[in-house]
């Protein structure tokens, strides 16, 4: 399991927690982790916006305070090869 992998299996667990459906991503044979991790992010952003909707007034969804976003956002940038 990749380190997006383990980040969705964590989302989901808190998902699960709170009563919502998993989020459900079938990657294609050959498909990068990148790829993968920015559905997910998609995804998740969606799912927490609709939950949050004062995070929409943010003018840069880099700001919104969530833990899980950031970690998507981390992720993407190390497979990007930027450093964070």
């Amino acid at each position: 399991m990749n380190e997006t992998e383990e980040l969705l299996h964590a989302i989901n667990g808190l998902l699960s927690a709170l009563g919502d459906e998993p989020i459900q991503v079938n990657p294609s044979a050959g498909e990068s982790e990148l790829t993968l991790l920015r559905t997910v992010q998609k995804t998740y952003l969606e799912r927490l916006l609709s939950k949050v909707p004062a995070y929409r007034a943010i003018p840069n969804e880099a700001l919104i305070p969530d833990m899980f976003l950031q970690a998507l956002r981390n992720r993407e940038a190390q497979l990007e090869g930027k450093s964070g």
